[in-house]
């Protein structure tokens, strides 16, 4: 008991001092993205084609017997299996089972339904220990039971086997890294996944297994071998046709119909969860940061500038010009309740400093929306580029007599899913590397085009735009507007033309429009928004009118939202927003009843209650220009929450009425 006590207390010793194990409800800032995000995700999905290559492994023999007087149908010879010895089958067997259970103790992990510090140790053991029978098997059929060369060699389950083996072992080295940022405390006992990336797990893993069926139907079917037909079904989904195998039964064609229906239907559901979780990755890791680099150095000018209004103030003490950096920034709208006496100039001078700090964040936008269109793109290329050549590379080794330039026209072929079928895997090995190549490969070249169409279409449409408004393709646009303004003849023939076109445009769709109906200017009855100077000169409308804009501004909203456009709003828009935003305040209410003091500057410092969100800095983490949601949706929530306000103080205010009634009764 001594002895244990002694050599137990330097580890619990060693453990407290450099590990700081966090418990599962724990909700603390978590780092270490890729650890705790990133590679649990991609275990949990390339985990289900490790299985499935370890299948093919152990259902076809892994010895092929070469019959050179008969020919397959793409030329090559045919290839007949013979038996593997019962402690090959045997050992192959018991490597299948620990890496379905090791897969079966991660998805449990992820559904909590087994804790994580029992769970991913279960699953980290048993891929080690299907990676060293897969190894130590590899190795013994290649030195004991070689097949002998030429009339003899390895078949695709062998090589099988290696691809599986260096799965298993890729997996658990990803699993290690992320116990041990769960030891050193970076995250809690879970794994930090979103219900997307869960759904992801499931729609990889019900693909694999529907590939895994149509390898059973089709090698009964089309007479074919377990590899063969797996490679037959990928090739079916994926939509490449290579034509190499075929199927000449009237009942494999017929059952291609559904199954490659619903096997492309799963693929897309995979591509667009990947695409999803891309995005989210670029966002958060990539976009997040380069706005947090911009805002930082917008709040430092800001910072700066205040500073030095700060100190030419005679009215600030030493202390308040001192700590002038260190109060934060706030955003100061002109509060319309405050019965403080203000006059109009020192609003307008708000409203004025209070639109720098807008057209700072606006231009943040602008330029984070540059780059991450144009960094997604890039990366994508980047991804796109290291797939093929290095697959192209892989082939190239693989494959007896293929160049290296065909190879890399193989790979192209396969990542457009053009297909010609003049160059395909054919060799043992190629063919179960090319299934785990092609999984990756085509969603790759998938995010690629989605990134290319955000990116190169936005800017040849904005060319094209540049192109029209500099011919008469587009006559009431852009220059030659200033055409129209400087010179009246060809304004007022132009304008007559385009009402002409509008005119027997409505005639064909909806009959003859009277010529008054025709609007005289491209506004049509659009409300005009209100300027600064209109704000600062009627601060304090009443609440009745206000109540009635709420109502039509709500009305208009909802149009630009449902426009599908990402509209954005102009200053002097966003500032009518506000204003109809904070008035059913009853913060705001009660301290303009007792004449409470603002913030200096004609602005009400808020932040977000029970209410609802009434305050937000233009250069804040929780500016609405950052928000993921677009201008007008994040303001119709804030508008529809000041009409749940304004109508709850106005049921109030009829109660009180009537309690002060029936207490004079």
């Amino acid at each position: 008991m001594a002895t244990k006590s002694k050599i137990g207390r330097p580890l619990r010793t060693f453990c407290q001092k450099h590990f700081e194990m966090r418990p599962p409800d724990d909700d603390e800032p978590q780092d270490w993205w890729v650890a705790s995000t990133l590679i649990p995700l991609a275990a949990a999905t390339t985990g289900p084609l490790a299985n499935l290559m370890s299948v093919v492994a152990l259902v076809i023999p892994w010895r092929n017997n070469i019959i050179w007087d008969q020919e397959n149908v793409d030329g090559s010879p045919i290839e007949v299996g013979y038996k593997d010895p019962t402690w090959c089958i045997a050992l192959n067997a018991t490597s299948l089972v620990c890496g379905i259970v090791g897969n079966i103790f991660l998805l449990c992990n992820f559904t909590r339904v087994v804790r994580y510090i029992i769970a991913l140790p279960m699953s980290i053991f048993l891929w080690l220990v299907s990676t060293a029978i897969l190894v130590g098997l590899t190795a013994s059929m290649s030195i004991y039971e070689s097949p002998i060369a030429p009339n003899q060699t390895f078949s695709q389950a062998y090589w099988s086997a290696v691809i599986s083996a260096a799965l298993y072992f890729l997996l658990s080295v990803m699993l290690m890294i992320n116990m041990l940022g769960y030891f050193l405390g970076h995250y809690p006992q879970n794994f930090v996944l979103t219900d997307d990336q869960r759904t992801l797990i499931l729609q990889t893993l019900g693909f694999i297994v529907w590939l895994a069926i149509g390898g059973a139907i089709f090698s009964q079917v089309v007479d074919i071998d377990y590899a063969d037909a797996v490679y037959f079904s990928n090739v079916t989904i994926l939509t490449l046709g290579f034509g190499d195998i075929t199927s000449p039964d009237p009942v494999a064609r017929g059952l291609i119909f559904p199954y490659a229906v619903i096997g492309m239907v799963m693929l897309g559901l995979v591509v667009s969860s990947i695409h999803r979780f891309a995005q989210e990755i670029h966002r958060d890791n990539v976009v997040m940061n380069h706005i947090k680099r911009k805002r930082k150095a917008a709040v430092r000018r800001s910072e700066s500038q205040s500073q030095e209004a700060s100190s030419q103030d005679t009215q600030l003490t030493y202390h308040e010009r001192h700590n002038t950096r260190r109060r934060p920034i706030i955003s100061r709208i002109t509060n319309p309740f405050t019965h403080t006496p203000r006059d109009q100039h020192t609003r307008l001078l708000a409203l004025q400093e209070e639109k720098s700090r807008f057209k700072a964040m606006r231009a943040i936008q602008n330029e984070t929306a540059r780059f991450r269109r144009w960094t997604s793109l890039v990366v994508s290329i980047a991804v796109f580029g290291i797939v093929w050549t290095c697959g192209a590379l892989v082939f190239w080794a693989l494959e007896d007599g293929m160049t290296y330039f065909t190879a890399l026209y193989f790979g192209f072929c396969c990542l457009l899913t053009i297909g010609y079928g003049d160059v395909t895997p054919t060799t043992n090995a190629a063919r179960p590397f090319f299934i785990v190549w092609s999984l990756l490969a085509i969603p790759t070249m998938t995010m690629l085009i989605s990134r290319m169409s955000d990116t190169l279409v936005r800017a040849y449409n904005r060319a094209t735009g540049v192109v029209a408004t500099w011919t008469f393709v587009l006559p009431t646009q852009g220059q030659w507007g200033v055409v129209r303004g400087s010179v009246p003849r060809v304004g007022k023939a132009v304008l007559e033309k385009s009402a002409e076109m509008e005119r027997k445009s409505a005639e064909l769709e909806k009959g003859p429009v009277h010529p008054q109906r025709v609007p005289s200017s491209p506004s049509g009855t659009k409300p005009q928004t209100l300027s600064l100077e209109d704000f600062a000169r009627n601060p304090t409308p009443s609440s009745r009118d206000l109540a009635q804009q709420l109502a039509q501004t709500i009305q208009q909203t909802i149009k630009d939202a449902l426009s599908g456009e990402a509209k954005e709003y102009t200053y002097e828009e966003w500032v009518g927003f506000t204003r109809l935003i904070r008035f059913t305040s009853p913060q705001l209410l009660a301290e303009a009843e007792t004449g409470a003091e603002t913030d200096g500057a004609g602005g009400m410092v808020l932040d977000e209650d029970e209410f609802g969100v009434l305050s937000w800095d233009w250069i804040g983490e929780q500016s609405p220009l950052l928000a993921e949601k677009t201008e007008p949706e994040w303001v119709l929530d804030r508008l529809c929450e000041s009409l749940v306000r304004y109508v709850a103080m106005r049921g109030e205010g009829k109660g009180e009425e009537r309690e002060e009634e029936g207490s004079k009764g």
